[in-house]
């Protein structure tokens, strides 16, 4: 269970930053457009790793016991290894074939440490999940503050970067190697013990797939276009990195005091890419002085707004996979193949944008403005109705409504046999029907379920990967919905309901 797991947040902090590390050091390594020859090398990356999660996700669905393997994580640092051999060798000797081989092996091996950490992170209870996410992001930032202009001043940079980038990844698949094994193995239960008990049925309270994979397709588009933005077009102004590391700790600091903590991220990172995006109009207007220190401050912006889209998306995987073991691995690598399609995009805006300057200097602030615009449009009417906090709890449907529309589809599906219906399907049955009557929401209904079986509420708690305080609050509601005063007494309920039947 989750507790197996307390030990190891602090492995799962040192792999995240060492990720992040890694992720800015490919930034600043293959997205810079200086230069004929290394200007294509951010889209072959950002191509390479939408292929390397699509080859992943499609084993997961398909073969997911090939990823089960101990092989699997050999094969990923193999695959790294060649990857990033060929990638300096590509570079060494301007082959373009080589390169683009080269970051194909790379991005495979890179998913694969993103995976097994998204799994060890999803093991861990959600009180201890989130921070070490956040703790690794702001670490990260203050040392690069330090780090990022050592490597600079290093003559070849770039190659000084891919040694960055090679080294953070090691110490992060050192650090979730076994943690992400483990999980693993716990997924494969969970699927193994899914299929015994033949329930296929998708529970009411899991959010739509749909909407989470466009919420992670969209931060994936913002973070690709800032990228572009901030390390390639502009990369002469920098990023001030004790700046995004200043926001890192107010994201933390401000999430400590709400009620929906990865919410507040989200809102927090719009606010910053919002304010950085409306800057970038303003840069033209400017003298060559000005521009300089008003470029620096946008690009501060869009940096530290996109870092905390990565924080949230890092969150919400690892989270959603928490609450439903056994398809956490189809969950982590749809949504990461999301994110990694979006950054292509995000990349071929900025490219296209950036481009049309030719023709006009104004398209890249128009396109800007108008991406801000969007930006906004998405999240005021999009995203309307949509909490990342629901998504996270797993209550993405969580309403009297779609819980009434399952229990009606449910009464109305044939019924079993005599001797083939077990106890346990007359007792879901059954509290569907209450749940119906009583308005019960998805995560109350599951609850119930677990009550009429006579579980606990730490039992529960530990279950569902929440903190008794919320199973508190609902069973307090469900006793009141149900007119029921006690356990027992909703025993007796669900018993009533199997008698009159």
């Amino acid at each position: 269970m989750a507790r197996a797991f307390g030990g190891f947040p602090l492995r799962c902090c040192i792999a995240l930053a060492a990720l992040v590390l890694g992720a800015l050091a490919l930034n600043l390594f293959v997205v810079p457009s200086t230069g004929s020859y290394p200007s294509y090398a951010g889209f072959a990356a950002a191509l390479a790793a939408v292929a390397a999660y699509a080859v992943l996700f499609a084993l997961a669905r398909r073969s997911p016991a090939v990823l089960d393997r101990p092989l699997a994580s050999w094969v990923g640092l193999g695959s790294f290894a060649a990857g990033s051999c060929l990638v300096g060798l590509g570079y060494a000797a301007e082959s373009t074939p080589a390169s683009l081989a080269g970051w194909l092996l790379a991005s495979l091996g890179t998913a694969w440490a993103v995976v097994l950490a998204g799994s060890a992170l999803a093991r861990l209870e959600p009180s201890k999940g989130l921070a070490p996410v956040l703790a690794a992001f702001a670490a990260v930032y203050v040392a690069s503050s330090v780090l990022v202009p050592l490597l600079e001043s290093v003559r070849p940079t770039r190659l000084a970067l891919l040694a960055l980038y090679v080294v953070a990844y090691l110490v992060a698949l050192a650090c979730v190697w076994k943690p992400g094994r483990a999980a693993f193995s716990f997924f494969a239960q969970q699927r193994a013990a899914d299929d015994e008990r033949g329930d296929d049925r998708p529970r009411v309270s899991r959010p739509r797939a749909s909407v989470l994979i466009a919420v992670m397709f969209a931060l994936g588009l913002v973070c690709g276009y800032t990228a572009f933005v901030v390390y390639g077009s502009r990369e002469s102004a920098g990023v001030s990195y004790v700046a995004v590391a200043a926001a890192m700790l107010g994201v933390i600091a401000a999430s400590r005091f709400a009620k929906s903590r990865t919410d507040v991220v989200f809102h927090f990172g719009l606010l910053l890419v919002l304010a950085g995006l409306l800057v970038v109009p303003f840069v033209a207007q400017t003298a060559s002085g000005e521009r300089v220190a008003l470029v620096h401050v946008s690009n501060t912006l869009l940096a530290a707004g996109s870092e905390c889209f990565a924080m949230l998306v890092w969150i919400v995987l690892a989270s959603c996979g928490a609450r439903r073991p056994s398809q956490a691995l189809s969950l982590l690598l749809g949504g990461r193949l999301s994110v990694a399609g979006g950054m292509l995009g995000g990349l071929v805006v900025g490219a296209c944008a950036s481009s049309l300057s030719v023709v006009n200097p104004l398209v890249p602030d128009v396109v800007a403005v108008g991406f801000a615009f969007a930006l906004v449009a998405y999240a005021l009417v999009g995203l309307r109705r949509f909490s990342f906090e629901d998504a996270v709890a797993g209550a993405g449907d969580d309403t009297p409504a779609t819980a009434a529309a399952a229990a009606i589809e449910a009464e109305a599906a044939p019924e079993a046999p005599e001797g083939r219906e077990g106890p346990t399907a007359a007792i879901e049955r059954n509290c569907d029907a209450l749940a119906c009557k009583g308005g019960l929401t998805g995560r109350e209904t599951e609850i119930l379920k677990m009550l009429a079986r006579g579980r606990s509420a730490p039992f529960i708690a530990q279950e569902l990967v929440i903190s008794p305080n919320t199973v508190k609050t609902h069973v307090k509601h469900i006793y009141a919905k149900l007119d029921a005063h006690s356990q027992q007494e909703i025993i007796n309920l669900v018993d009533g309901g199997r008698a009159a039947e």
